[in-house]
């Protein structure tokens, strides 16, 4: 998936993506996996401003629906509440 604007989220906070420092060829759903799982929650805020509601879900299940989930199991199971409740099924 291209990149559209996560990585301001980065420019802002490199401690997220502590591993590298070429972080602009990281896609969205890496981004967006960190902020998850090391970010705050106005960062979170911030990915769904950028990514809107619609976007964000997609991502995110495209994240935790991979055989090999890299979100801890709390952020993972917060994130499904979240999305699921908050929001309502959305797909």
């Amino acid at each position: 998936m291209s990149n559209r604007g996560l990585n301001k989220i980065l420019q802002e906070d490199s401690s997220l993506v502590w591993y590298t420092k070429n972080t602009s060829n990281l896609s969205d759903e890496s981004v967006l996996e960190h902020v998850l799982n090391y970010g705050t929650w106005k960062q979170v805020q911030e990915a769904l401003g950028i990514l809107g509601l619609k976007g964000t879900v997609d991502l995110y299940h495209s994240i935790a629906n991979k055989p090999r989930c890299n979100l801890k199991p709390r952020v993972k199971y917060y994130f499904d509440l979240y999305f699921s409740y908050a929001f309502g099924n959305i797909n």
